[in-house]
């Protein structure tokens, strides 16, 4: 019987890796960045003092050593990869962290009578097989005007990561040879779109490893839409990261069973949603109709690529074409996203050689993962 691969954890059990590691050497900047996270979603530091937590996917623990620094009264943290959980515990008990709890589970397994009063999904639930079913599932385990956090990835924000996974594509069009060998081509060519990056982070590899060489063929993403349409029954839309709603309405009008916080959010985001594509500028609001058709039409990218890497080269053309249908649709507002766009493409077109000397792509990126926080209404 065919063995039933789980995304990230099969990947990751599979090579002994757990890519998703954090630079805390300078411990003082990386509580301000998680710090200003928090804050962002609405989350003071002293809302987390003595508060029940319940942390899905930490990784290697290095972004859970700022929420235990809080003191929150109890700390769960559920994951299913064996190497991620041990460095997970060794890091909290490394900072002499108590009241933390360490569970070895796959996310759709995990089952607990308890309710948390703060529930954390970040970077876990985008790239699954069934994300809305991932999604349900651990929101469930909110109390009351608790408060539940994920991220988000969608086609637009992800759209550069999407071109940077077809470099793979192309270099190794029959799939990936030993991680080693496949970090040596990926290596040169992608480094220098990183260094652009000036709060990067991660090392190299592992962002590299988790999100070039991972398989995602079969998976899907995930958009705030998506997770505000799934939840809405059962919570409100609260803050986010990046911000983009505004609601000027009076507080003394927002009454009755439903507020309209969740239709406020959809309505901001289709509104701003281009600001999502390049994360070099900020854009003022667009229409309604302009954002559901990017949204759309980026949505395409996404399918073309998994069509791709599950060995369908027939689809390279329709790819070139979207991309370039793309860079018509931007250019107005954002040319030099639309030159990166058709510099890319043309990349790709040429074998991604490393010696070509590229002016644009390199430089552009999406905002990659939304954070969105929500309050539950009905547990």
């Amino acid at each position: 019987m065919e063995r039933k691969s789980h995304a990230f954890v099969t990947f990751y059990s599979d090579n002994n890796v757990s890519p998703v590691s954090q630079d805390i050497t300078d411990l003082s900047q990386h509580f301000q960045r998680r710090e200003s996270l928090f804050r962002s979603l609405g989350i003071l530091p002293i809302s987390v003092h003595n508060a029940s937590v319940l942390e899905f996917g930490p990784g290697s623990g290095h972004n859970a050593v700022y929420t235990a620094s809080l003191e929150p009264s109890r700390y769960s943290l559920v994951d299913g990869n064996p190497l991620g959980l041990e460095r997970t515990q060794r890091i909290l008990e490394n900072f002499k962290y108590k009241n933390f709890r360490v569970i070895d589970s796959l996310f759709e397994d995990y089952v607990s009578s308890d309710k948390f009063d703060i529930v954390w999904a970040e970077a876990c639930i985008p790239q699954q097989s069934n994300p809305i079913l991932v999604l349900k599932h651990l929101s469930k385990f909110t109390r009351l005007s608790g408060i539940f956090v994920c991220t988000a990835i969608n086609s637009i924000s992800y759209l550069s990561e999407t071109i940077r996974r077809l470099i793979f594509s192309i270099l190794l069009p029959d799939g990936s040879d030993s991680i080693h060998y496949t970090l040596d081509l990926l290596r040169p060519r992608l480094s220098p779109h990183l260094l652009n990056l000036k709060g990067m982070s991660r090392p190299i590899d592992d962002w590299i490893i988790d999100n070039i060489i991972q398989p995602l063929q079969d998976r899907q993403l995930l958009s705030f839409p998506e997770i505000i349409e799934a939840l809405s029954d059962s919570f409100d839309f609260y803050s986010s990261s990046p911000k983009f709603i505004t609601d000027w309405r009076w507080y003394k009008e927002i009454l009755g069973q439903d507020r309209g916080f969740n239709d406020n959010a959809l309505a901001c985001y289709y509104r701003n949603n281009l600001n999502l594509i390049d994360y070099r500028y900020v854009f003022d609001a667009h229409s309604t109709a302009f954002g559901k058709d990017l949204e759309a039409i980026c949505s395409d990218s996404w399918e073309l690529m998994t069509q791709i890497q599950q060995g369908n080269s027939s689809k390279w053309q329709a790819i070139f074409d979207l991309l370039a249908e793309i860079a018509s649709v931007v250019e107005p507002v954002t040319p030099n996203t639309a030159l990166a766009i058709r510099e890319a493409s043309e990349w790709l077109q040429d074998g991604v050689s490393v010696e070509r000397e590229l002016q644009y792509f390199p430089r552009w990126w999406g905002r990659g993962q939304q954070y969105v926080s929500l309050i539950c209404k009905s547990a």
